[in-house]
């Protein structure tokens, strides 16, 4: 036999217990009016006198007279209680009533309280729209003035470089190529800025075709490499040959894949290793693809956010990482228009691992 069937909840008893105690002490408990559970009690409490006299007066062979009934309440004053049943009813389907009412008073004031709580965050979650509409509106139009001026100054510096307008000394060499470093280095980000821009206005497309995927890492690769080798670390494209062709966007994936690459060297160690691979066993008509490095990896609690707008790792004011974190969150975007996916496994001091999926050629054809 199952003992915990028969176990009593005495918490849950007392908790009833002193809620009908301080119902009973309630004058609504007792207003016919307004509490019709007592009303219904004395209803339902009144049949019970007339039929213990009843089966009184028929076991002792008397007639139902008012004599034999005193007769019978002197031999048995007990049965007084039997009278005052109603009452008693009364008072108990009463004290339900109160402690019913008393519950949907509390569940009426919560769902208010809950509705007004729900009508307060719809207006904050509307405030907050604006808002980020505001802001991706003014990054927008930012990147568009900052873009002209920009290319003009990279213009004037590769002019200078050429040493068409004269020679130039060793110094002036160095502080131009600084100058140009940091010109691309401010037009990827403004790139950056207006692409995601694009894509919240809904104005970023993909264009799927046929794609070796093993070329455009090659092309993600020696773009790379030189800021691979200036930091020391080993950049390597470990994708076998004779990969099914995808289907994607040539550009937006190099993109993608640059961006991953990129991080994956820049929070990295000297003497680190980057690499992509993939699952040459394809799931769904899909491939699945990695970024693995030896880096300083990403703290669990971290993990979720790294893909939202704006969100960096170092947060600090000394940010040792250069980026305004956006590179993840427009790979993600452009990803999910591929009908694939992003993810990352990480352990701090040990590295990354960012996986994404494209689909095969073979998906295309199928569907």
């Amino acid at each position: 036999m199952d003992n915990s069937r028969l176990s009593i909840d005495f918490a849950s008893f007392a908790q009833v217990v002193r809620e009908f105690i301080r119902a009973i002490g309630q004058r609504r408990t007792y207003n016919l009016f307004k509490n019709w559970y007592c009303f219904f009690g004395i209803l339902w409490g009144i049949p019970i006198p007339f039929v213990t006299l009843g089966i009184d007066l028929f076991s002792s062979g008397l007639n139902v007279t008012l004599t034999n009934i005193k007769h019978l309440a002197s031999i048995h004053p007990f049965q007084i209680i039997f009278l005052l049943h109603p009452l008693f009813f009364g008072v108990v389907f009463g004290a339900m009533g109160t402690i019913r009412q008393t519950k949907q008073q509390k569940i009426e004031e919560f769902e208010k309280n809950l509705i007004k709580k729900n009508l307060e965050l719809e207006l904050v979650n509307k405030k907050l729209k604006e808002l980020d509409r505001l802001k991706s509106n003014f990054l927008s139009m930012v990147s568009h003035e900052l873009r002209t001026p920009l290319t003009t100054i990279q213009g004037y510096i590769s002019f200078l470089i050429s040493e068409k307008s004269g020679s130039l000394n060793p110094g002036q060499k160095e502080c131009l190529r600084l100058s140009e470093e940091s010109a691309i280095h401010l037009n990827h980000l403004i790139e950056e800025l207006l692409d995601l821009s694009k894509i919240e206005a809904g104005e970023f497309k993909v264009n799927l075709r046929p794609v070796d995927i093993l070329e455009v890492a090659e092309k993600a690769k020696a773009s790379l490499q030189i800021l691979a080798n200036e930091q020391g670390i080993t950049l390597e494209n470990s994708l076998p040959k004779g990969l099914p062709l995808v289907l994607a966007d040539a550009e937006r994936i190099l993109q993608v894949i640059t961006n991953l690459l990129e991080n994956a060297i820049k929070f990295n160690r000297a003497g680190g290793k980057v690499s992509i691979a993939a699952d040459t066993s394809t799931q769904n008509e899909k491939i699945v693809f990695c970024i693995l490095d030896t880096g300083i990896g990403i703290t669990q609690d971290k993990l979720d956010r790294i893909f939202d707008k704006f969100y960096q790792v170092d947060s600090s004011g000394k940010r040792k990482y250069g980026g305004c974190g956006l590179g993840l969150t427009i790979s993600k975007r452009i990803l999910e228009m591929h009908h694939g996916r992003i993810w990352v496994e990480s352990t701090v001091a040990k590295g990354s691992k960012f996986y994404f999926e494209l689909l095969t050629l073979n998906k295309n054809a199928n569907s």
